[in-house]
Order: structure tokens, then sequence, then C-alpha cells
């Protein structure tokens, strides 16, 4: 690594800090070739220097391997503790010195722009395999179902086993779909907002209320996957909130319990609970050393084992009511299920040319059927609920967050950016002039507040491909790379006055693969990279940005908050916990 004397405290201090104290001895001589004539004749001069040569590499290998680890514990801690700081520090180092932090052992982290886009569009050199495993625990066992798939979306580059899963899923998760989650995320955030004006105490914490419950409603009522109430009727005949059932003897054949004995209704907590539980155990619990690993690892187990049967049990009972012809909701579990209907009847043929159309080939004999098997929905339906909860929620608190610091004055604004504008346009309804182009610039702010405070700052790749680049540097095969894309938002070759709060940004918006499967997607933003970019752009990123859009709408029409405490993040520096807010003022 070559870079500008770093500043006591900095990210690169603490680099070199641990570089230092962990020394490399000197680079191991060449493996000595028995043919040189130096050993004609004399096998055991060569035995010895070959055994020379390889202690010496040995004891490299170790000490690199050391090395490596010290510097990645680095890294790790500023991405837990201070990410923003971290990657705007590697900004402003000189490009020509360091277009990306690459140690001489250890991961890269990458915050400029380009090379960020560079990362999250070739998935044949930056994948997203260290997902993969985490992401497979909800598929079928592979002993019980040896022709069971093993991937989920997010956690898989292989074209064969994404593009069909991607089209499969992207059709029954529309942008088409806009009006009808604006309309049930607004009632929802309405509803909210109706009992935080009525608080006693006229305090608030949005954290567990607003920035919570909107996106458990896309869950129930949108992607098909809802909780009950102790008690209360659920969408399984004969089963209240709180209340077990049996592991169903079909699911058993094919898919391995080994903490679970009988699966349980759950309620709004529990179901909560398992999403974040697995979310934690797949995204932030890398780390063996780390003394929270195995409670973490054991708490997603069991969370992904209660799921797996829960949305087994909701598929079992939404597919029967469909074979009844009884009606059912329009969910993306039942909107997979009429799919499955289709292979083998009538219509397979015109969702067969519509693949093959998107594609750009027709699918393989039978492949159809087996996406569309009720274990790839279960499964392809737990992996999107699991992304459907904690970052939309994380998402919301740091909206509301980089709000209440534009209220305060704490960022330059460009073009009549201010709270009082977006208070304006938060107040605005149907049918008011203005109302439409208002909204969109509502969304503006949320996205421009989400720009400046984001959440989870990096993003995970691994190098799998020999030959890769960054900034004319070779990234080595077997790479961890923590992508920035916080960074990315912010780098002034691209952004321009990049801390200042700016809606009326230009997002830069491109396709992709718009001519292929992805022909119905609106374009993407090389902006705006908080939904991703490139092969994984959030499947629900149409639901999240209504979500930032009708949250920040509702909490605005309270009129002028007032901050009763900071954004509280959990121990672990992951997610929030806390963000307390005053309302009932009115606008000045």
């Amino acid at each position: 690594m070559t870079a500008t004397a770093p500043t006591p405290g900095s990210f690169l201090d603490d680099v070199s800090t641990a570089e230092a104290d962990t020394p490399l001895p000197p680079t191991p001589p060449p493996m000595p070739d028995p043919a040189a004539p130096e050993y004609s004749g004399d096998p055991e001069l060569y035995e010895q220097d070959r055994k020379v040569a390889e202690a010496a590499s040995s004891a490299f290998a170790a000490a690199a391997q050391r090395r490596g680890e010290a510097v990645g514990r680095v890294v790790s801690t500023w991405v837990a503790t201070a990410p923003l700081d971290m990657l705007q520090q590697l900004l402003d180092q000189p490009d020509a010195v360091m277009p990306v932090f690459r140690p001489a052992f250890g991961p890269v982290v990458v915050a400029r722009h380009e090379h960020v886009i560079t990362c999250l569009s070739r998935p044949d050199l930056f994948t997203v395999d260290l997902y993969a495993r985490e992401m497979a625990r909800a598929t079928d066992d592979r002993t019980r179902n040896p022709g069971a798939f093993s991937h989920f979306l997010l956690g898989t580059d292989d074209d064969d086993l994404y593009r069909i899963d991607d089209v499969l899923l992207r059709r029954t998760v529309s942008r088409a779909d806009e009006p009808r989650l604006t309309a049930l995320v607004r009632a929802e955030a309405e509803s909210w907002a109706s009992a935080a004006a009525s608080a006693e105490d006229g305090v608030v914490d949005v954290v567990p209320t607003l920035a919570r419950t909107v996106p458990m409603r896309i869950v129930g009522d949108y992607l098909g996957v809802p909780a009950a109430e102790l008690g209360e009727p659920s969408a399984l005949d004969g089963c209240n909130g709180g209340d077990p059932f049996p592991l169903d003897d079909a699911l058993l054949r094919v898919y391995a319990f080994q903490q679970i004995a009988e699966g349980r209704v759950p309620t709004a907590g529990d179901l909560f609970g398992w999403i974040k539980d697995v979310f934690r155990n797949t995204f932030n619990n890398f780390n063996q050393a780390s003394p929270w690993f195995a409670e973490a690892r054991e708490r997603g187990l069991v969370a992904t084992e209660y799921l797996t049967a829960w949305i087994h049990a909701l598929l079992v009972a939404q597919k029967q009511r469909l074979l009844r012809g009884e009606p059912v909701p329009d969910t993306l579990l039942t909107r997979l299920l009429r799919l499955q209907q289709e292979v083998g009847g009538a219509e397979e043929g015109s969702l067969t040319e519509d693949v093959t159309a998107l594609l750009g080939a027709a699918p393989p004999e039978g492949e159809l059927a087996r996406r569309l098997s009720d274990s790839m929905i279960r499964s392809n339906v737990f992996g999107v609920v699991v992304g459907a909860v904690v970052n939309p929620q994380e998402a919301t608190c740091r909206v509301v967050d980089a709000m209440l610091r534009l209220q305060a004055g704490e960022y330059e604004t460009v073009d009549g950016a201010s709270y009082d504008d977006a208070v304006r346009l938060a107040r605005l309804d149907r049918g008011d002039p203005g109302y439409e182009t208002g909204l969109a610039r509502l969304r503006a702010y949320a996205l421009e507040a989400l720009r400046l405070r984001p959440q989870g700052e990096v993003l995970l790749r691994l190098c799998t491909a020999d030959g890769a680049e960054l900034g004319g540097l070779p990234i080595r095969r077997g790479t961890p790379v923590f992508v920035g894309y916080a960074g990315a938002m912010r780098d002034p070759r691209t952004v321009p006055h990049p801390l200042a709060f700016d809606v009326t940004r230009d997002e830069q918006l491109v396709g992709y693969r718009q001519d292929a499967e992805r022909a119905r997607e609106a374009p993407q933003s090389r902006l705006y990279l908080q939904h991703g970019f490139g092969r994984h752009k959030c499947l629900g990123r149409y639901a999240s940005e209504i979500t930032l859009q009708e949250s920040l709408r509702a909490v605005l029409r309270l009129g002028r908050l007032q901050r009763r405490t900071e954004l509280e993040l959990d121990e672990h520096n992951l997610y929030a916990r806390s963000l307390r807010i005053g309302v009932g003022g009115g606008p000045r």
C-alpha cells in the first residue's frame, strides 16, 4: 500500500499500525531447480535447499495471513464504527496515489464512484459468494432432495441459476404495483401519524413504530407472509396467533429441521424477530472471532427454521384455496402459485414465450416447473421477505435523522431545498395544484437524505477471477472487497457539492439489460446507490422508495419536529435502536 502520510487516529494510521505489529520475514527464495548444475551429483544439497525454501515460504505465508487478518480487523472495526469517516478519508487521498485501498495483504476497500460501479456491474469478477452459504439455508437439503436448487438470487452470480429466477420474480414484483403500494403504505403511515399526533407526552420513537410497521405491512399484505396477534385468527384456518402447528410431512421429506420440532403462527413481534435474526446472521456475521458470532449464528438458524415452516404452511394453505377456486389475496406468494399453475396447463406456452423473449433463449425443457416448484417458491419468498424489513427500517430512520439535521441547519442547501419546503410538499393532498410534482420532489428529499445518511454503507463482494483490477491495480482472486457505495455517492468527481442537500440532482439514470431480462424495469440511478446497482439492484426497489417517500410524508405532515434523542444504534453499532422525536408543532 502506498498513500500520503496518515494522520494520527485515522483509518490509514490504524492500518499502518496493524502492519507494523505484524512484520513479514524476508521474501522467500525461489524453489530450487533439481536440474540446476550445482545439484548435479549432489542430491543432498538439493534436498537441503528445498527444505530451506519450503520453510521460508511457509513462514512468509503464515506471516502474510496474520497481517491480512490484522488489516481485516481494522477495516471491519471502521466499517462497524465510523464507515463514512473511513470512506471520506479514502476519497480525500489523491487519485493517482490511491485509486482504491489495496493493502499488500488483507481486504480491499473501494470508495470512488467509478470503481464502486465496476464492482457492482461485473458479477463475473466480483461476486456475492460471501452471502451464498447462509442464503442457502432456506433451501431444501440436497441429501433429501438431490435435485434441489441451493441458491437464492442474492447469493449467486451463476447465469444459469440467476437469470430465470430473476425474470420470474421481477414478473411478480413489478413497478406496475406502484399505485397499490402507495395506497397501502400511505394508509399505514397515516395511521401512525394519527397516533403520533395524539401521543400523550407528544413524543414518539420512530424506530419501533413507523420505521418497522410500514415494511411489516408490505411483508403481510404485498408479499403474502402475514403475522397474527396472540389469539387472533391467522391466514391458516383454525390457527390463531401464537398457536403451534405440526411440521408438514411434505416439508420434512425435503428440508432438514435441526432447531425446532413444530412451527408457530407468528405474532408481529415474532415475525419481525425471525426476519431480523436471519438478516443479521446472513449479512453481518462473518467474523468468527467476534464474541457474539455464535449467538447470532444460533439465533439465525432457529429463525430460518421458524420462517421456513411458516412460509411453507402459508404456501400449502393458499395453494389449496386456489385449487378449490376460492379467492386468495393478490401477493407475491399467490402470484408465484398462479405461475406454478400455468406450468403444465393451457397457459404454459405463453409463459414460456414470455420468459424466452426476456432471456433471449428458451429455458431448458422442464426448467420452469423446477423453478416454480413448492420448494423454490418457498425459498424465494423467504429471501424476498428477509430483504424487505431490516433495510427499509434502517433507511427510514436515517431519512428522518437527516431531515432533522436539515431542519437544524446542519447542511448547506442548493436550489431552495429546506425543511419547510419539504413540509409544504408533504401537506399537499391529491387534487391540490402541484400534488404530483410535489410528490416527486418529496421522493427526492428522501433519496437525498439517505444519500447523506445512508444505512449499511458498504456491500461485500469477493473477487473470484484472475486478472481483475480496479483503478489499474490488480486484485488477487479470493480477496474480499468492501464496496463503499456510500463513498461513491459523495465522490466529488461525480457528485457536485457532495455534502450539500440538493433535491434537484441529476439521478444519472441508465438502463441495465433493458434489451433483455430487465426490459420491464425502470432505469436505475448511478447517483443514488442505496438500492444497489446492476445485477443485484434491489428486487424491492419500488416498494422501498415508496416506503421512504410515504413515511417521510407522514412525518412531515406533523409539522416542525423536535429532536429528543440522537439516532441510537444497538451495542454492535449495526441497527437503529431508538430515535425519539417531539411532535405536534405547526410549520413556521
